[in-house]
């Protein structure tokens, strides 16, 4: 009987060891951050838009950047993939949701939603967004450039080129989420200047 007991005790502890070694540190999801406070109402825009539609998206962007796992670069050239650190959805998903959102907000495009959507079956416009680049360097900047054209039935009514740089607040996952959501604040506000002089 003893001997099959102190048998036992060595696989006991080697399955102790192996369960430890598998154990990994916990996933942790980020969204773009919560939308910014609106510092006054949208202005009334030009007559006859009111309960006007706007599709956003669809929204592309570089393949290097199109996961859900969130990519720094590190050194100028070499891309870090954290895989302990990821974004709640699609990144283009989640940039289409927060322009939406803000358009919503702060123009007369109230009934704005994101691609893909059912709620609109024809849209007074749609707005495709080109993402050529969405860098995070390190835990220090975040570059957003990026090209977007307003729709009316199939042909473009206005484009226009977006580049921005957002430095973080602190070297931490949180605030290079949250610089992200900045700067596709920005590119709302680019957008919501258009449509205002719509």
């Amino acid at each position: 009987m003893r001997p099959v007991l102190y048998a036992a005790v060595p696989a006991v502890i080697l399955a102790l060891v192996l369960t430890a070694c598998g154990t990994t540190p916990p996933v942790r999801h980020y969204t773009l951050g919560p939308l910014a406070p609106l510092g006054a109402a949208p202005e009334a825009g030009p007559a006859g838009i009111a309960g006007a539609s706007l599709v956003v998206g669809p929204v592309s962007v570089p393949a290097a950047i199109d996961r859900l796992h969130i990519v720094r670069l590190l050194d100028g050239a070499r891309a870090d993939v954290a895989d302990g650190h990821r974004w709640a959805a699609p990144l283009k998903t989640e940039i289409a949701r927060r322009v939406a959102g803000e358009l919503a907000r702060r123009t007369p495009y109230a009934r704005a939603v994101a691609w893909p959507q059912a709620s609109i079956a024809d849209p007074d416009l749609s707005l495709p967004i080109d993402v050529q680049r969405f860098d995070a360097e390190g835990f220090e900047r975040v570059t957003l450039e990026a090209v977007w054209s307003l729709r009316k039935a199939g042909r473009d009514v206005a484009s226009h080129r977006f580049a921005a740089t957002e430095a973080l607040t602190e070297p931490t996952w949180e605030a290079l989420a949250a610089a992200h959501g900045r700067l596709v604040d920005a590119l709302a506000r680019d957008v919501a200047t258009a449509l205002k002089t719509r």
